[in-house]
């Protein structure tokens, strides 16, 4: 009937009205998401050609010290043994006596340079292995950074890729949602323009048999 008809209609209606609601919020708050999305994306670019400048500089500082390092050490090593090779008279200890000190002092202060260098060389060695080690450290850090990041960026991707397609499809489903309530709303003018009709109708109808009722004794 046309009042099952307009209830029916009600009920639609305000389905699709609901159904307008949500998708326009959801496609607002996916609109976000994305926007959201590559504003982290972007951070995530800025951090990572920072952290990038610092790796290179760091490996650039670290090297330039490891070449003028080896070429102290080289030059070291070349001057000691130079002087480990220079000729001379043979050696001959005196012991000390009361008027002439000996040479042992002399042969001992040979003995304390000589420990000197190698001390030397050896802490100039050792800050080369430490610097080495930075660098290397400095390495896996940028490649495990670099890693970290691109997996970001897929990620990212991926996301903002499924969600413009969602965005698409909620779109259209509004559209469509749209279109349905205006059909919808036609429909309900229509089938209320049905019940006003009918409803005339049997107002008139009401009235009639209400004469024919109330003069019923006179007519017969």
């Amino acid at each position: 009937s046309d009042l099952d008809k307009k209830t029916s209609l009600e009920t639609k209606m305000a389905d699709l009205k609901k159904a307008i609601e949500t998708l326009g919020e959801e496609i607002k708050a996916s609109t976000e998401a994305i926007a959201e999305t590559q504003e982290s994306m972007k951070t995530s670019s800025e951090i990572r050609e920072g952290e990038n400048a610092d790796f290179q500089k760091t490996v650039t500082d670290q090297r330039f010290t490891q070449m003028i390092l080896d070429k102290a050490l080289t030059r070291m090593k070349e001057v000691y043994a130079l002087l480990e090779q220079q000729p001379g008279a043979p050696h001959i200890q005196t012991s000390a006596t009361h008027t002439d000190p000996g040479n042992g002092p002399a042969r001992f202060t040979k003995y304390e340079k000589n420990a000197g260098g190698s001390r030397i060389v050896a802490m100039i060695e050792k800050i080369i292995a430490e610097s080495k080690k930075t660098e290397d450290d400095a390495i896996v850090a940028e490649e495990d950074a670099q890693v970290a990041y691109e997996n970001v960026m897929k990620q990212s991707n991926a996301m903002i890729t499924a969600t413009t397609k969602k965005i698409q499809d909620m779109t259209g489903a509004r559209a469509q949602a749209k279109e349905d309530l205006l059909v919808a709303k036609g429909d309900f003018k229509e089938t209320m323009g049905e019940l006003l009709e009918l409803d005339r109708t049997m107002g008139g109808l009401v009235k009639a048999c209400k004469y024919i009722l109330d003069n019923f004794d006179a007519r017969q």
